[in-house]
């Protein structure tokens, strides 16, 4: 049963991963797709309390990660993936996931701004943002949309999070 719901959770991330790639976003089927099936696994492992499980793992990342899509730093499809994941493997798995996900994401972001040539305006970005922010007290949204240089999928981070996880390393 415990490799069941680790291959879906692979299945779930790459999926998503894909499909990121593809379309710019994880469509909301397949998230609602991934919450149902959580909550059918946990569920039919411990009854009642699997779905208490599968509640408190969902919520997690929805919670912990909204000042971040609240100031459009992430986006919606990446913390309902999380929330989906969240469902399936559970509360303490989904923080180690998060950890992992921002983790990679911070590395992988920092070597694709040095080879982009674009870590120095990131910088200046932030700061403008930051003044913004204070200035008028509204969110804007952070990051950059379509196609650019410094732009990371960050279904990619969770995707190697998820690997990690599932092959047991973290």
């Amino acid at each position: 049963m415990q490799g069941l719901l680790l291959l879906s959770a692979a299945v779930l991330a790459t999926a998503a991963f894909a499909a990121d790639l593809r379309w710019q976003k994880v469509p909301n089927l397949w998230i609602m797709f991934g919450w149902i099936w959580g909550l059918l696994y946990q569920y039919g492992g411990w009854g009642w309390g699997g779905t208490v499980r599968f509640f408190t793992g969902a919520a997690m990342p929805v919670i912990s990660l909204f000042p971040l899509f609240r100031f459009r730093m992430l986006g919606p499809g990446d913390i309902k993936l999380l929330s989906a994941l969240g469902g399936l493997l559970g509360r303490q798995a989904v923080i180690r996931l998060v950890f992992l996900s921002f983790f990679f994401g911070g590395v992988l972001s920092l070597g694709l701004l040095i080879v982009s040539g674009t870590l120095l305006f990131r910088f200046r970005h932030f700061a403008d943002y930051l003044r913004m922010y204070i200035k008028d007290r509204k969110p804007r949204p952070y990051y950059r949309t379509g196609d650019q240089a410094e732009n990371l999928h960050f279904t990619l981070p969770i995707l190697l999070g998820v690997f990690l996880y599932v092959g047991g390393i973290c």
